[in-house]
């Protein structure tokens, strides 16, 4: 198994490589991209069989574009990325590979695509296309290219969004060799759906969009397998196995930029067999103080509330809670900027802190620094099983 794994660590390790050095093939293709190495630093000793204090990285990811013919053009996004540790954080993918044509009122995208909606800071419930990267990071947004057909209809009043979803991508999780994670292993080989036809079945989606004044509205409807994993114990295995079930969901989102105000909110409405039927909502504002005295520098207050209204008794980590966060922006030449948020449980189970700060180097060069850290005092807090891994993340990356 050892054997296997280095193989495929070696064998990405030399894609990644080639991919720092566009071939010939690709002199017609517009090219861009970043190489990035990064270190992981735990603070902690773990309450799990992954002991190293530290993890070391190297990842890529390139975007590749051309134009075919007149109202066409194809984009080619692979990710790959390899890892001291974890060999489930050994990986390519493909973020995006996807033809996509222009008329003159639509426009239409086949592949593996991907796809953002969302306002909020602290969580986008009404991000539901694509599956989201988990090995990237607890709080990470990177997401997995999901196959797709997709038509948008452009109208004077706003937007109609038509998707057809024939395929479902799993959740990623870290191996008992990764770090940061929950104590308990997860075994995706034993992965269970509500849907006889797994991850072949086909989802369908909705989105209509427009502006009303000074808000930006948008609505959806998805029918198809759910996003969010419920991890089930499987005493057979002596793990975690990822859960996938059916759920109808319609949601609103809506953001209004009221000169210094801007105002935020998602709400969603799930229903299925095998959950109970629950609103889930994200609401709140960002205040910005502009060129604060003279400085050129900018600073934000976030505050947003996150609600579930199935409670504790739900699958939800974020069901009563409240984020508060800064925002600061020097926009200077190097694009300075950070985020410090400490999201809140208003039941008293415990905190999350995130810091947030990342600097360019010259043209090409960016350095980013994380921390993220959690904390309760309460030994029934589903937090507890995070207490030890808290993190920081150093990241150095070249773009071309």
């Amino acid at each position: 198994m050892r054997a296997f794994v280095t193989s495929n660590r070696l064998a990405i390790a030399s894609l990644l490589v080639s991919l720092c050095y566009t071939p010939s093939v690709f002199a017609q293709w517009d090219v861009r991209g970043n190489v990035s190495t990064e270190v992981l630093v735990f603070p902690h000793t773990a309450s799990h069989s992954a002991n190293q204090k530290s993890s070391v990285s190297l990842s890529s990811e390139i975007e590749l574009y051309t134009d075919i013919g007149d109202a066409g053009s194809l984009t080619i996004t692979p990710f790959v990325r390899v890892d001291r540790h974890d060999p489930e954080r050994s990986y390519l993918d493909f973020r995006e590979f996807i033809y996509t044509h222009v008329g003159d009122t639509w426009e239409a995208r086949v592949g593996l695509g991907k796809v953002f909606f969302g306002v909020a800071e602290s969580a986008n419930l009404v991000d539901f296309i694509n599956q989201t990267d988990s090995v990237e990071g607890f709080s990470t947004d990177a997401k997995r290219g999901q196959p797709m057909i997709n038509l948008l209809l452009t109208r004077d009043w706003g937007d109609i969004d038509l998707y057809i979803l024939p395929g479902f991508r799993e959740q990623t999780f870290p191996s008992e060799f990764g770090r940061p994670r929950i104590p308990v292993p997860i075994n995706t080989d034993g992965t269970r759906y509500e849907s006889d036809d797994r991850s072949n079945a086909v989802d369908f989606a909705a989105r209509v969009s427009t502006i009303v004044g000074d808000w930006d509205l948008g609505a959806h409807v998805f029918e198809g397998t759910t996003r969010e994993a419920e991890l089930q114990f499987d005493p057979t295995l002596g793990a975690l196995v990822p859960f996938y079930s059916r759920t109808t969901q319609v949601g609103l989102d809506a953001q209004a930029t009221l000169e210094s105000w801007l105002l935020k909110a998602e709400v969603v409405h799930r229903s299925g067999q095998a959950f109970t039927d629950h609103i889930a909502l994200v609401t709140g504002f960002e205040y910005s103080f502009y060129d604060i005295q003279g400085t050129g520098a900018d600073l934000g207050i976030v505050a947003e509330y996150l609600m579930d209204d199935r409670g504790k008794d739900g699958p939800a980590l974020l069901q009563n809670d409240a984020l508060i966060g800064l925002r600061f922006a020097l926009n200077d030449v190097n694009s300075s900027e950070a985020l410090l948020g400490v999201i809140t449980d208003l039941d008293g189970d415990g905190n999350l802190l995130s810091l947030s700060a990342s600097r360019r180097i010259g043209n090409s060069v960016k350095a980013t620094v994380e921390y993220t850290g959690w904390s309760t005092d309460k030994a029934s807090s589903s937090l507890l099983a995070l207490d030890r891994e808290d993190n920081v993340r150093v990241e150095l990356s070249y773009f071309f």
